[in-house]
């Protein structure tokens, strides 16, 4: 991901406070994130949302780490069963996705490549 340049004025992703409610992992994850989301969507207003999305991020990453650790199957008496952290696993990853979107986080919500006589020209140039 590339580093979205800051306003000079102190506002922008950086400046807005994650909800105090954030577990200290979630809070790593917002700091890596929030500098790389797309200008206009990272405010006071939507930063529970954005919670949301970097608790996702953790969550998805514990439970990987207890799949890894586990296997994907775990013994239940006789029996081999999905590993719960699975679960745990796919939901957070449905999570993350959803609020992704809305914060521009996906390839899909990145702005289209310029297209028009300046980008040709640039083509024409190489």
């Amino acid at each position: 991901m590339t580093a979205v340049p800051q306003p000079l004025d102190g506002s922008g992703p950086a400046a807005v406070e994650p909800p105090g409610w954030l577990a200290t992992e979630a809070r790593t994850v917002w700091a890596q994130l929030a500098p790389v989301t797309a200008a206009g969507t990272l405010t006071p207003a939507t930063a529970t949302s954005f919670g949301l999305l970097c608790t996702a991020v953790a969550a998805y990453a514990e439970s990987d780490q207890l799949v890894q650790e586990a296997g994907m199957l775990i013994a239940e008496g006789q029996a081999l069963v999905p590993n719960p952290a699975l679960a745990i696993r796919a939901q957070a990853d449905g999570t993350f996705a959803r609020w992704a979107r809305e914060f521009g986080l996906t390839p899909a919500s990145q702005p289209p490549p310029p297209t028009g006589p300046r980008s040709l020209r640039h083509l024409r140039e190489t």
